[in-house]
């Protein structure tokens, strides 16, 4: 009898001892594509982290020579000044990337469009233009003239073998508001790969987590409050094996005639958006996903960007400064499902528009 205690309590023993240890977590930051990115990772393997770190940023590095608009030895800039009519050789992760864009222009009826540029140079917001130099809104002629040259209808991707083609001459393609999303998802099979099954990699507001945390739990991401210039919260999100992304039009403007005009361009008129102070949190299954939609359903509206979600079964959070100041809501069902409206965060974004919770940082309910 002694012995079968002695065995079940020392078994008791380890159990207790291997729930109480957590394995160590690794963080990894560094800069990328003009912001930063922030990583956590933990696995069983044995963890070197320069090691890891040298791997993610020769990835990026690599990512940034295929994919650049500010650098033009890059692929995307080469194919830019190509000729029109012939097949551009890329990298397949090019390929890729310009072929998901194109699937999405259709699948939101051209409201995502790569192809803006002429119209980024427009309104001033194009690579390496100058954030606090106002700016003469457009006539309606200019603006005409830019959009005939810009439409994704116009380009074409194919993966085997990897190449780009345009049929009008003039066309461009900037992947801003879909290549982050991918990188994302790059350093996460990356980490699958050296073999850490669980991680949260964030580029610039862009999040993707899979596994869990030390503890067991989810990854817990804070939305930022629209416009908010404390970093409050909005809502928490816990993301196991999801993605989630924001687009807003308060981070980025310039001024004409004593209004705002944002970064973000309709391409369907043209014009850039009148600041409102508004802003759309996707989560999807990966970043490629919620970076693709967070935009163009900026663009659509809280009344029919929901409606298309509501359409096509997205989890999305709108929030909208309304006249009087107060902050409007709205959220789909699987938005709902994924981050309760009846919990929101303690704490701050830290400036940027999603941020990584630690476990002290609990989720704290609201008043019904």
């Amino acid at each position: 009898m002694k012995s079968h205690f002695a065995a079940a309590f020392l078994l008791f023993a380890l159990i207790i001892g291997k729930a109480a240890a957590q394995p160590p977590l690794a963080s990894l930051a560094g800069p990328t594509m003009g912001t930063t990115y922030h990583i956590k990772y933990w696995g069983d393997q044995p963890n070197d982290p320069p090691k890891v770190k040298a791997t993610i940023d020769e990835l990026l590095a690599e990512f940034d020579r295929q994919m650049s608009t500010y650098r033009d030895d890059s692929e995307l800039s080469q194919f830019n000044r190509a000729a029109a009519g012939e097949w551009f050789p890329v990298s397949a992760d090019t390929a890729r990337v310009v072929e998901e864009s194109l699937r999405y222009y259709r699948d939101t009826n051209g409201v995502l469009d790569v192809t803006v540029p002429p119209l980024l140079r427009l309104w001033n917001f194009s690579a390496g233009a100058k954030r606090d130099e106002p700016i003469v809104p457009p006539t309606d002629e200019a603006i005409a003239a830019a959009q005939r040259l810009a439409g994704s209808q116009h380009v074409q991707a194919r993966l085997e073998p990897p190449a780009l083609h345009k049929d009008l001459a003039g066309i461009e393609v900037d992947l801003s508001s879909i290549a982050p999303g991918y990188a994302v998802d790059l350093i996460i099979a990356k980490l699958q790969d050296l073999g850490f099954a669980n991680a949260m990699v964030e580029i610039g507001g862009e999040v993707r987590a899979v596994g869990l945390r030390p503890d067991g739990k989810p990854w817990r991401i804070g939305v930022e409050q629209v416009d908010a210039t404390d970093g409050t919260l909005a809502r928490i999100v816990p993301l196991h094996d999801m993605a989630l992304s924001t687009a807003g039009d308060y981070r980025n403007f310039r001024t004409a005639d004593g209004g705002r005009f944002t970064h973000i361009i309709d391409p369907r008129t043209g014009r850039a958006l009148p600041y409102v102070g508004a802003s759309v949190t996707v989560v999807a299954k990966t970043c490629t996903e919620a970076d693709a939609l967070d935009t163009p359903l900026l663009i659509m509206g809280p009344d029919d960007g929901y409606e298309w979600c509501v359409e096509h079964k997205i989890a999305a959070l709108f929030q909208t400064r309304a006249a009087a100041g107060a902050i409007v809501t709205k959220s789909t069902q699987w938005f709902d499902d994924l981050a309760p409206s009846n919990i929101k965060a303690t704490g701050s974004a830290g400036g940027r528009t999603t941020k990584e919770l630690s476990p002290n940082s609990p989720p704290t309910p609201t008043q019904p």
